[in-house]
C-alpha cells in the first residue's frame, strides 16, 4: 500500500511539472488571450457627389471612372458589390426581390448600420421603398447594378396636380430632361436632391442615381438623418414621410417591408392609392323656370324621384290654384299601316268514324212463328 500511495505522489508532481513547464513555454512565445470587444470597421465616408458625368442612354446605363492617368493599374475596391458577379447567379429574395437588387439593400443597411447604429436600419424599408417607387427598378440591371434604360418620374413643371415645379437642376445629366428636373433611379431620387445626398454605394468612383446600390445607400441615408431608430414606428415613419410626404405611401412601404419580412404578399387593402386625386362632387343645378302650372324662381334642383313615381316638386315653385298638370302628350300616330298578321290555315278535324252496325239478314217464317197476315 505504501508504494502504490508513492506512485500516486510521483504521478501528481509529475502532472504539475509538465503544466508548469507548459505554461513557461506560453509565456515566452507571448501568447495572450484578448477579452476586449472588437473594434468597429474603419469606414471612410464616400464621395457625396458624382465626380464624372455617366454615360446616359436608352440601352443600360452605365457611369464608368477615368483611368488613372499615370498609367498604374487601379487596384480592385474593397468592396465592390456584385459587379463581378452576375446577375443570374444571385438567388432572388422574397417576393421576387432580384438578387443584385437584394444585395444592395442588404449593403447599404450594414454600412449605415455601422455609421450610425442609433438609426438600426432595416434592409427591408429600403426594399419596401424600391418596390413602390420603381417595382424594383422593374428587375432590370447590369452586372454592375445600374438599370436597363432610364428609370424617370413625370416631368415636375406643375402640369400634374399636387406636384411641384422644379426647373433643371442638372443640364439632363441624370434624367434626360434639360428644361425640368424628373425623379430618376430605381429609388427615384430627384437631381437636386441627388446632389446633396447622392452616395456612391459599390466603390465604383461615381454616385450615380440609375445604380441600385448608390440609390439604395443614399436612400438609407436620408431616411436615418431623420434621426431616431427604424425600429420605433413613429421615428420610421417621420423618415419615410421625409421621402414622400404621404400617409397613403407610408402604408404602402411599411405593407411591403413587413411583406418582405415574412414572404407574403401584402393584401389589396393594406395598399393605399398613392396621389390619387379626390373625385369633384358638382351639386345638380337649379331648372331654369318652374315647370307648366306652377310659379315662381327655381331655388334648387327637386329631389331624385323613385322609379315609378311622379317627379317631386320644385323648390321655389308654387302650383297655380285651379290649374292641373296636364297629362302627358300622346305619341304621335304611326305613319305606317300595320302589317296584317299572316292568315295560318288550320286544317279540319277529321269526320268520327259511323257507328258499326250489323248486316241485316232475312230469314224465312217458319209456323207457327210467323206473324198472321194482314186482314
Amino acid at each position: 500500500m505504501r508504494k502504490v500511495a508513492q506512485n500516486a505522489d510521483r504521478k501528481v508532481l509529475t502532472s504539475a511539472a509538465v503544466t508548469a513547464t507548459a505554461i513557461a513555454v506560453l509565456a515566452s512565445v507571448g501568447l495572450s488571450m484578448d477579452n476586449s470587444p472588437p473594434e468597429a470597421p474603419d469606414i471612410t465616408p464616400l464621395a457625396e457627389s458624382a465626380p464624372h458625368t455617366p454615360t446616359v442612354t436608352d440601352g443600360p446605363v452605365t457611369a464608368e471612372s477615368e483611368p488613372d492617368p499615370t498609367g498604374e493599374p487601379t487596384p480592385a475596391p474593397e468592396d465592390p458589390g456584385a459587379a463581378h458577379i452576375e446577375p443570374a447567379t444571385i438567388p432572388d429574395g422574397p417576393l421576387g426581390i432580384p438578387g443584385i437588387a437584394l444585395d444592395a439593400y442588404h449593403r447599404a443597411t450594414d454600412r449605415l448600420n455601422a455609421e450610425q447604429p442609433a438609426c438600426e436600419m432595416d434592409w427591408t424599408v429600403l426594399a419596401g421603398i424600391g418596390q413602390v417607387e420603381s417595382n424594383q427598378g422593374r428587375g432590370k440591371f447590369d452586372v454592375h447594378g445600374n438599370t436597363i434604360g432610364r428609370i424617370v418620374g413625370p416631368r415636375l413643371d406643375g402640369s400634374i396636380p399636387g406636384t411641384a415645379v422644379i426647373t433643371d437642376t442638372d443640364g439632363g445629366r441624370f434624367d434626360g430632361d434639360a428644361d425640368f428636373d424628373r425623379a430618376v433611379g430605381p429609388v427615384q431620387f430627384i437631381p437636386s436632391t441627388w446632389a446633396l445626398l447622392g452616395r456612391d454605394g459599390n466603390n465604383d468612383g461615381v454616385a450615380d442615381p440609375n445604380n441600385i446600390y448608390d440609390g439604395a445607400l443614399s436612400a438609407a441615408t436620408l431616411l436615418c438623418n431623420q434621426g431616431g431608430s427604424m425600429a420605433d414606428p413613429a421615428a420610421r415613419t417621420r423618415a419615410i414621410l421625409a421621402y414622400n410626404n404621404s400617409l397613403a405611401y407610408v402604408a404602402n412601404v411599411n405593407a411591403w417591408a413587413h411583406g418582405y419580412a415574412v414572404n407574403a404578399y401584402p393584401l389589396p387593402s393594406d395598399l393605399p392609392p398613392i396621389h390619387q386625386p379626390k373625385p369633384t362632387h358638382e351639386e345638380p343645378k337649379p331648372p331654369e323656370k318652374c315647370p307648366e302650372g306652377w310659379e315662381g324662381t327655381p331655388t334648387a334642383a327637386p329631389e331624385p324621384a323613385e322609379p315609378g313615381q311622379p317627379e317631386g316638386s320644385v323648390p321655389g315653385c308654387t302650383e297655380v290654384p285651379g290649374s292641373s298638370t296636364p297629362p302627358p302628350p300622346e305619341p304621335p300616330p304611326s305613319t305606317t299601316e300595320p302589317s296584317a298578321p299572316p292568315v295560318v290555315e288550320v286544317p279540319a278535324p277529321p269526320a268520327p268514324p259511323a257507328p258499326f252496325a250489323l248486316p241485316e239478314i232475312e230469314l224465312p217464317c217458319l209456323a207457327p212463328f210467323c206473324p198472321p197476315p194482314p186482314a
